[in-house]
Parts: structure tokens; sequence; C-alpha cells
């Protein structure tokens, strides 16, 4: 995630210009908010491969091990709609240094938890201040120059993904040497840095005016209206919803997958086909170069298709490990290629909404993500992976269906002019 890796615009620092909304992010301020959106980011996905040990732990029966990652989902999105828009109004700078550290309360929770229902708060708690990763990229947004914001976006939504991977490679060897526990407890302790390094390269922001927000109220009413005015924003909501659905059943139902008989994998193994993923993580930032160059819309269709590819190849090739691996690749790359595409289409609309449009398309992923979560646990105890397999698909089918015609019209009509 250097900055040496992918180099913005030349050697201004931070301070040597600004743009409307603040002072012109560095590469190495950059640099610092992916790392911070990586480590936030894994809070949420650290129990995906010690779903089983957790579940022997408390008790839980397998066809309910899903509802605890569910209970992440469903925090994160409450914290999406009640929190994140406040991005908008208040500085984001502020809004970090609350929430970070009731995040960090929330896994001291778990790791001390001893009962179902403090287990199940904590994940709740977890997921409802862990909106730190989802305030960043559209602050970036608002401070480097307009043509920059596919990269920039694709630098963070590689810390993201990096994230999101490292949070099941770190869980599993951790858990497989220390115990689950252990793992939360370092997760508390890497929020501790993310708060300092946050205070210092995240600044204080003008925020809209109080005759233009008149409260708190109209402030998550007006997200409502957003919905209803911007197309854009529904086509983008709804088909990432469906992708992160695809996305996390692929994760719960394999880490079940690669536990079972079939295989026998430890949760340590487990976790480690987090590195195929890498691949994918890596690669954002061209992904974000692309989306600048050819058009968010081409790369949507693009990624929507080879997902779908890739959850062909999960099916038909279930007993092969290498081919899995290949699917794994393709199904990454195409989940990390829409949601870059999705967010340039966003953060290419009105600054002012930009936080407010970041919390709807948020809240529609996280939705996503914990239905199928939910589902996955089920449809592995109905049928298997062939299950999991269709329920990964299914969603991605609808998503061409949703996106695929619009996107199309609009580049054809782009082709004709």
């Amino acid at each position: 995630m250097g900055a040496s890796e992918d180099p913005l615009p030349a050697a201004p620092s931070s301070s040597a210009q600004t743009t409307a909304t603040g002072p012109v992010l560095n590469a190495r301020a950059i640099t610092v908010l992916a790392a911070a959106s990586a480590t936030s980011v894994a809070n949420g996905y650290y129990i995906q491969p010690l779903l089983v040990v957790i579940a022997a732990t408390f008790g839980v029966p397998e066809q309910y091990v899903g509802v605890l990652p569910a209970m992440t989902q469903v925090g994160l999105a409450c914290g999406v709609v009640f929190l994140l828009p406040l991005g908008d109004v208040v500085s984001v700078r502020t809004l970090l240094m609350v929430v970070i550290p009731l995040q960090i309360s929330a896994l001291t929770l778990l790791f001390a938890s001893h009962f179902v229902g403090s287990l199940g708060l904590a994940c709740l708690l977890v997921g409802l201040f862990g909106i730190t990763p989802y305030v960043l990229p559209p602050y970036a947004s608002l401070h480097v120059p307009p043509e920059r914001i596919g990269h920039v976006t694709g630098v963070l939504t590689r810390g993201i993904i990096t994230g999101i991977l490292l949070a099941r490679i770190v869980a599993g060897v951790v858990g497989t040497h220390l115990g689950w526990r252990a793992v939360y407890l370092l997760a508390a302790v890497a929020m501790v840095f993310v708060f300092f390094a946050l205070r210092r390269f995240v600044h204080a922001t003008p925020h809209a005016s109080k005759r233009e927000f008149p409260g708190y109220r109209a402030l998550i009413v007006s997200m409502a209206r957003l919905v209803i005015s911007v197309p854009e924003l529904r086509i983008a909501a709804l088909c990432q919803a469906a992708t992160f659905g695809s996305f996390s059943a692929f994760w719960l139902g394999a880490s079940l997958y690669l536990q079972s008989p079939t295989f026998g994998w430890s949760p340590g193994a487990v976790g480690l086909v987090a590195l195929i993923g890498v691949i994918a993580a890596s690669s954002a930032p061209l992904f974000g170069r692309t989306a600048d160059r050819v058009g968010p819309r081409v790369t949507r269709f693009i990624a929507l298709i080879g997902m779908c590819l890739a959850w062909l190849i999960l099916f038909a090739f279930s007993q092969q490990l290498f081919a899995m691996a290949i699917g794994v690749v393709l199904l990454d790359i195409g989940a990390a290629l829409l949601d870059i595409s999705n967010r340039t289409i966003l953060y290419g609309l009105k600054s002012e909404i930009r936080t407010r449009l970041n919390a709807i398309y948020t809240v529609a992923m996280l939705g996503g993500g914990a239905i199928m979560s939910a589902l996955a646990g089920l449809c592995w105890s109905a049928g298997g992976w062939p299950a999991i397999c269709a329920l990964g698909s299914l969603p991605l089918v609808l998503s061409i269906a949703i996106a695929g015609r619009s996107d199309i019209a609009r580049i054809r009509s782009s082709a004709l002019d």
C-alpha cells in the first residue's frame, strides 16, 4: 500500500494546495487513510474463519452460525444510516474521534464475552461504530483533483479489500494458536493506533450551514429524497447490494465447506485462502484508472459478467482446489472492480451530498451482505456447496438485469456522441 507503488500527483504537501473543502491530500496521507480503512474494516470480518470455533464455544447450532456476522452487518447498516450522514454537516475529524473509541469499547466487550447475549450485542456494536472505512473515501474524494477521483478511490478500495482479506488470515492464524479471544484483543489495540493516525492526518473541514440542514431529522429524511431523485444512486445501490451479498455468501460458505469432512481444514488454513484475494486488492488502483479512462459503466458491466463466470467455475470444479482458486481470484477482482465503478459514478455527483450518497450505497451493500450471511448457513445445511453456489450466483443475475440495460444504453449513447 506504499506511496511508491501508486504515486499521486507530484510533490506538493497536503498543505501546499487547497480545494474548496480544504487541503489537497498528498500520497502519504492517502496511504495512511488506506491503511486506516484496512484496519477498521477488518473488525467486521475476523469472525468468519472463527465461526465454527465460536459456535462450539457458545453452543450455537451450525445452521445459525451465519447470524453472528449478520448481526455485525446489521449494526454497521444502522451506523451508516444514523451516523455516517453526519459527515455532510459536521467535521469528519470530529465524527471519527467519537466513533473510533466507541468501536474499541465494542471490540473489548466481544473479547470479554462469556454469554451468547453479550456476544451478539458486541457483534452488533462493532458494526454500529464501524463506519470509519466508509467515512474516509468520500472525505478523500473531496480533497483530490476531480481527474484523480477514480484512482484515489481505487487506492482506498484496495485498503478496504486488503483489510477484509487480511482479517480472515489474521483471525485464522491467531485464532488457531492463541484462541479466538486474542483476535479481538489485538483488534482493539490496532484501533488505538488508527485513532492517533487519523487524528494527525484527517483535517477539520468546513461543513454545510445549519440553514441548509435545519436538523438531524431533516438530514436523515433527505436521504430518502435522494433515493427517489437520483437514478444513478438507485442502480448503484441495488447492484452493490446484490454483489456484496454474493461475495459474503462465498466467504461464509467457503469457510464451512473447507472445514467440512470433504477437506477438513483448520481455521488457520481457511484464513490463508484469503491470500488469493490479495491479487484483487493489489490491482484496485489500476481498476480505478481504467474506470477514469473508459468509463465506470463499462467496467461495472464487465465486473458483473466476470463474477457470474467465477461462480460457474466454483460450482463446476468444486473438488479441484486449483480451479477453485481461479474462481476466487475472478470473484474478488469482479467485486473490487464493481465497487470502484459504482463509487466513481457516485463521487462524480454533487460534492455537498457525497457522504449521504455513500451512506445509502453502503446501507444497501451491507443489507445485501447481512441477508446473504444469514441465508448462507441455512443453504449450507440444506444443500451443501451446490446450494451456496446457487445462492451466490442468483443476485448477480439480478444485478445484470437491473444495471445491464441502463449501462449498455449509456455506453451506446456515449459511443454515438
